[in-house]
């Protein structure tokens, strides 16, 4: 009830506060309306248009690209420039990418596989004391943890290669 009487209160407020802008909408006629909206769409911003001339020219296909023989490009295709790299230049060029990729795999495994290797030890020696408490939950935990980090880059290293795969270019880890 409370929430109805509060709803009414502000609605009668609003239409107190207001009561020029009723009255004068109510009055207006068509042509004084239609007066206002070409003043507000001058003062908006334009959009722009785009036109075929507008438009880049699509680059001539390579590969597996369909090429419509009905409508030949007017201008003739330029001769290919001495600086474009062949493609075994560039199939080396992704080769060295994939096996860089590989590479910072295999070092994060390796940096992860000796902090193990270090947590690991420190459990099993007997001098220190580590079998209660927080170094030894710190110590589960760089454990845990690395084998999680482990198997993420062996993840990444395997989508390495299937890229590489499908790409045509064979990559191992080094």
């Amino acid at each position: 009830m409370k929430i109805r009487t509060l709803a009414c209160m502000a609605l009668l407020a609003a239409l107190a506060a207001a009561p020029g802008a009723s009255a004068q909408a109510a009055t207006d006629s068509l042509p004084d309306a239609a007066e206002r909206e070409k003043e507000r769409r001058k003062a908006s911003p334009k959009a722009k248009v785009y036109t075929e001339s507008n438009l880049t020219k699509p680059a001539a296909a390579t590969g597996f690209e369909r090429v419509d023989e009905a409508s030949p490009s007017a201008a003739p295709s330029p001769a290919p420039s001495k600086a474009e790299k062949s493609v075994e230049e560039i199939r080396a060029e992704k080769k060295a990418g994939y096996e860089k990729r590989i590479a910072e795999q295999v070092k994060t495994i390796e940096v992860v596989r000796k902090a193990m290797d270090e947590a690991q030890l420190e459990l099993n020696d007997v001098n220190t004391i580590t079998k209660y408490g927080s170094r030894k939950d710190a110590l589960l935990k760089i454990l845990d943890d690395g084998q999680a980090e482990i198997k993420k880059a062996d993840l990444a290293i395997a989508d390495i290669e299937e890229e590489a795969r499908r790409e045509g270019i064979s990559v191992s880890r080094p």
